[in-house]
């Protein structure tokens, strides 16, 4: 169990591990996917009461139109009146879901739109919730929206980060005010994600039930690049769980073992160059708290060496016997006087 208030590096570095390895043998990234959530949602807790933390967890990813079953392609026309969106439009789609109510635990019944097409970039701006994400994200919604392949090969590797609303109560970026954040009390809420190699984008959203600071959500990047491994190995596979059509991954096919272990690889070495980043820019946050301690230290000594001067000096004054000094302020009130002025 871990107390999302008390977070630590610790528990940062094991919650890390479990959620890369859920990826292996699940048939789908659906499937990996409600793996992911339901850990979330079961192991954030108060260590106090032990209650969830979390209201609910949902994860969500990009997916093209056309490749949309067709229970998630009846969503976004619905949302579109009709309309069929262009095969490659990409929708913002729930794979998952897992929360206090029980039909918040399957994506099926969790949301009311479970594809949310995303029109144009005009349409994405009225979005609040999605668009914070794609900003928050490091991205702008044209860039997201029209991603050329060159353009993602270059994103995709830094593209991991957060998203976070301290207050959610009243929030703009969270319009489900009354059907969730007021009711079940939601306090703060806490994103993260990035780019898949596929060019999705995903994100893992948390309601809390409990207040966190910015440097603890913070702390949540590192668990980005462990969701991105776990849903990347059935990337390759089919998406939805329950496809009419799932594509078929092969596993003892040579090609399919060499471009697998080709992307292990990959992604072990991706996620050493993060772990460095993060341990770097820990690192250099760390000096610079030593150097601030270290200049006020500095400058509090020469306070207290230059109050010391004063003050010797001060006392000396006081010292002499045979006249009288008097110290007065400002209103004519006499603060202090010597051995001088008292024998006068």
């Amino acid at each position: 169990m871990y107390d999302i208030t008390l977070f630590t590096p610790q528990d940062m570095a094991k919650c890390s591990l479990v959620l890369r390895h859920l990826g292996r043998n699940t048939a789908s990234m659906e499937a990996t996917s409600q793996k992911i959530v339901n850990y979330i949602y079961q192991h954030f807790c108060d260590s106090q009461t032990g209650e969830n933390s979390c209201a609910l967890v949902r994860l969500f990813k990009t997916h093209p139109y056309g490749e949309l079953e067709d229970s998630l392609q009846q969503s976004a026309r619905r949302l579109m009146k009709g309309n069929s969106p262009a095969t490659d439009m990409k929708c913002w789609t729930l794979l998952a879901a897992a929360g206090t109510e029980p039909q918040w635990n399957s994506r099926h019944t969790a949301a009311e739109n479970t594809a949310i097409p995303l029109v144009s970039p005009k349409l994405v701006a009225q979005m609040p919730a999605i668009s914070e994400i794609i900003r928050q994200f490091g991205l702008d919604i044209p860039t997201f929206l029209g991603i050329e392949r060159e353009r993602f090969l270059q994103l995709e590797p830094a593209v991991l980060n957060i998203f976070y609303v301290s207050e959610a109560k009243g929030s703009p970026l969270i319009p489900e005010q009354n059907s969730l954040i007021i009711p079940y009390q939601v306090k703060s809420v806490l994103g993260f994600g990035g780019l898949l190699p596929s060019g999705s984008l995903f994100a893992v959203v948390m309601f809390l039930k409990v207040k966190i600071s910015q440097s603890r959500a913070e702390m949540f990047k590192d668990l980005a690049l462990s969701v991105k491994t776990a849903l990347s190995l059935p990337d390759e596979k089919s998406v939805f769980e329950y496809s009419e059509n799932p594509t078929t991954f092969v596993t003892n096919n040579n090609n399919c073992e060499t471009q697998l272990l080709e992307y292990q690889v990959a992604t072990l070495m991706q996620l050493l160059d993060f772990s460095e980043q993060e341990m770097l820019r820990k690192a250099a946050r760390f000096q610079q708290t030593i150097d601030n301690l270290q200049r006020e230290l500095a400058e509090h000594k020469n306070k207290e060496q230059a109050l010391k001067i004063s003050q010797n000096s001060f006392t000396g004054i006081l010292t002499i016997p045979n006249d009288a000094i008097l110290q007065v302020e400002e209103n004519h009130e006499i603060q202090r006087f010597n051995q001088g002025e008292e024998q006068i």
